[in-house]
């Protein structure tokens, strides 16, 4: 996204990830918000006329020991 701004083919972007805490509920490997936070100086050094780049963290509201978890599966790049 910060690319597409540079190049005037963006005007903005959002990037929506989970908390490092949700993190670990999910069953795909995603990035997550303390992954991304080291390269905000970077994408804030970036000189551009015009544009917006976001990135909103979720967070779950509680986790209920009720509710059966899906299982991690073990396809795919999880083999890697």
């Amino acid at each position: 996204m910060a690319l597409g701004i540079l190049k005037k083919i963006l005007v903005g972007g959002v990037l929506v990830v989970p908390t490092r805490i949700m993190y670990e509920y999910l069953t795909d490997r995603v990035g997550n918000f303390a992954e991304l936070e080291p390269y905000f100086p970077l994408w804030r050094s970036l000189k551009v006329d015009e544009g917006l780049l976001a990135i909103i963290a979720i967070e779950h509201d509680r986790v209920s020991r009720d509710v059966p978890r899906i299982p991690k599966g073990t396809e795919g790049r999880a083999l890697q």
